[in-house]
């Protein structure tokens, strides 16, 4: 039997896909020259801590919409008014962090801070507060 959280994780899904922010009739799935919004997931390097090497960047076209960040994020300090926030369901490719990326039609932002959504139990989706 699944739980009401389960269930919410498709709801959540399809509306996002529904209402994905994309330009009309650009398909492009490259994520600088394309349109659309992309989680970048970072890995560090494996070498040793000294020289651990370059980063590897994957990035993931997900299904999700942004706008400027809402009041109740900010405090002035690491989250400002000209931030902006992502939110996309949850999804098995990747665990978003602090160390990933968001690209909006081409540019690259920075995750500032993640909010889960709900905080405990199923995860739903999550909230990306961005800045470029």
């Amino acid at each position: 039997m699944s739980s009401i959280y389960q269930d919410l994780q498709g709801v959540a899904s399809d509306l996002l896909r529904e209402f994905d922010q994309k330009k009309p009739g650009d398909a492009s799935p490259d994520p600088v020259n394309g349109n659309g919004i992309y989680y970048v997931a970072v890995v560090p390097g494996g070498g040793p801590a000294q020289n651990p090497g370059p980063s590897v960047e994957t990035a993931f076209k997900v299904d999700a919409v942004a706008r400027g960040v809402s009041f109740k994020y900010i405090d002035g300090k690491s989250v400002v008014a000209s931030d902006r926030q992502v939110t996309i369901p949850s999804d098995d490719r990747f665990t978003p962090n602090e160390k990933g990326f968001v690209i909006i039609d081409g540019v690259k932002n920075k995750v500032i801070q993640l909010v889960r959504k709900p905080a405990a139990g199923v995860l739903i989706a999550h909230t990306l507060i961005v800045r470029k």
